[in-house]
């Protein structure tokens, strides 16, 4: 099925915020080990899927927000980032991670289907 998480970062977050974010992705990862795999490549991203076949969509989230003029079309809103979830386990951890994220930087703007 189709269930996204939605968010819009319009900010790069700031050292600080970003430090306590990556905390807690480190405990999301130790709690949830059964059902995310870690995919981060670099310091300033954060990027998990579900484990095996749970997976549906990748969640990545980066330190800094998209450029502007870096949209791909006329109108585009580089703000905008979601991830489709399929509500399968992992959308937990997804959920989570955004409202986590949205406490520490309430201009992150959060919402999914439902």
């Amino acid at each position: 099925m189709g269930y996204t998480n939605y968010w819009h970062q319009h900010d790069d977050f700031t050292d600080e915020q970003w430090k306590t974010i990556k905390e807690e992705y480190e405990y999301i990862k130790e709690v949830c080990e059964k059902i995310i795999d870690d995919e981060t490549r670099t310091t300033d991203e954060i990027m998990f899927n579900g484990k095996g076949e749970d997976g549906h969509e990748t969640f990545l989230i980066n330190k800094y927000a998209r450029p502007y003029g870096s949209n791909k079309y006329d109108g585009e809103d580089i703000s905008l980032s979601f991830c489709k979830t399929g509500m399968k386990p992992y959308d937990l951890a997804v959920w989570y991670m955004l409202t986590f994220i949205n406490r520490i930087n309430p201009s992150i703007s959060i919402s999914r289907d439902r």
